[in-house]
């Protein structure tokens, strides 16, 4: 079928190019997926120039992302013509159409109608991943035309306009765009993430709904950092408040949760409750509540004099200490557990200075905090230990054998609670 759309001409190097917008809807019409050609299996490998469509990263991550985010959002599609003998372009100027006197007779040029025959073969160098995610996305099913589980096809999709860059079919042409858009991309860095991918549901709440709204936003260093000078002015990092939801989530949900997969809004909604609710219970313990007294920079003296005072408000041992929260409904089967505000409560009744010398080997090593994965876990499994958590018999030999391990010379001591 013959289609006419307004566009845009230009050239890059040695090659000429439209852009054109265009409804989605008709734009998953007009396309051919490489894979889908007539010679696609008699190509030679290095004419298959296109990588094989991930449909499993498909449907479980862009497709749900289009379909249930509101603000959704993807960039231009450069698309090849082939067949493109009967394609024709009539800029404004052609057709004698007389501009303002402010447009400069150039863009008259460039301004114009594409028209398509409707025997071009559209193909996509770059995109075929999101134009899949699209076919996906507007009517739920995957290639096999099977409903994709967990993702509420979403019509109005269709409606979205897309930008497109078309450009005539060369086939050596195709496969260096291809490679070079490919090999040119460069991944975004963690820090960059945490501030602003919006895939990443945990980081959109980290950033948003605890760094914010619960966590003044200037009290929060942002970053990757996980520790913080003797000098700083804020109460913890955005690592930190990000590695903390992600432990509350998985223990929450009791599975490790898929970070690149758009949400739907119940279960985003779902996990905000958590985590506010969490963070509420945690932000309870003495030394960070007089810490988040007073948010402004009157109160940024007594921040850090709270934090030189108790090991409690090193971002490293709040992870530690959300850990222990979250153990604490860990043990023996058929003894209570404790609330979440029970802990924090035994928590305040601690001495967590520096100076106090249980802490050495399991908080400190001399005047330095313990850092590593390792350090970490067993410093919460202390912790929670001797805050009352009741351990099985061969848990707690295989505890008593770790301490002896990492602190020689020293019993593990004995519970405060």
């Amino acid at each position: 079928m013959a289609t006419s759309l307004a566009a845009f001409k230009g050239s890059f190097g040695s090659t000429n190019f439209w852009v054109l917008t265009i409804k989605a809807g008709e734009f998953v019409r007009l396309m051919t997926i490489p894979k889908e050609l007539e010679e696609w299996e008699d190509l030679s490998p290095e004419e298959k120039f296109q990588r094989e469509i991930n449909y499993k990263r498909v449907a479980s991550h862009i497709a749900p992302y289009l379909a249930h985010d509101e603000d959704r959002f993807i960039g231009a599609f450069i698309v090849e013509v082939r067949n493109h003998q009967d394609m024709a372009f009539e800029s404004l100027s052609d057709a004698g159409v007389k501009g303002p006197r402010a447009v400069p007779a150039s863009l008259m040029n460039q301004f114009g109608i594409l028209y398509l025959s409707g025997s071009e073969i559209l193909i996509p160098l770059d995109g075929q991943h999101r134009l899949a995610a699209l076919k996906f996305a507007i009517s739920g099913r995957d290639e096999k035309s099977q409903d994709i589980k967990g993702l509420t096809p979403n019509p109005k999709v269709a409606e979205d306009t897309c930008t497109v860059i078309l450009i005539e079919h060369d086939l050596e042409k195709a496969r260096k765009i291809f490679n070079k858009v490919n090999k040119y991309a460069k991944p975004t860095s963690k820090a960059d993430n945490l501030i602003t991918d919006d895939t990443d549901y945990l980081a959109v709440i980290s950033r948003e709904s605890i760094a914010g709204e619960i966590i003044p936003s200037r009290l929060v260093k942002s970053g990757t950092a996980n520790t913080l000078s003797s000098s700083s002015f804020e109460f913890t990092t955005l690592s930190t408040i990000y590695e903390i939801n992600l432990k509350v989530e998985q223990a929450y949900t009791g599975k490790k949760p898929d970070l690149t997969k758009t949400v739907r809004p119940e279960d985003r909604a779902l996990a905000i409750e958590n985590l506010t609710s969490f963070w509420n219970d945690l932000l309870q313990i003495q030394a960070y509540s007089a810490s988040l007294a007073d948010p402004s920079e009157r109160g940024d003296e007594r921040r850090i004099e709270i934090r030189k005072s108790s090991l409690t408000c090193k971002p490293i041992v709040q992870r530690i200490l959300a850990d222990v929260i979250l153990d604490m409904q860990i043990g023996v089967e058929d003894k209570p557990k404790l609330s979440h505000k029970e802990v924090v409560s035994r928590i305040n009744q601690v001495d967590w200075s520096p100076e106090n010398a249980l802490w050495q080997g399991i908080l400190l090593n001399g005047d330095k905090i313990i850092s590593g994965s390792g350090p970490h876990n067993f410093a919460a499994r202390v912790i929670a230990y001797m805050l009352g958590q009741p351990l099985e018999r061969v848990e707690l030999d295989k505890l008593k054998q770790t301490f002896k391990s990492n602190i020689p010379g020293r019993e593990l001591p004995q519970p405060m609670f």
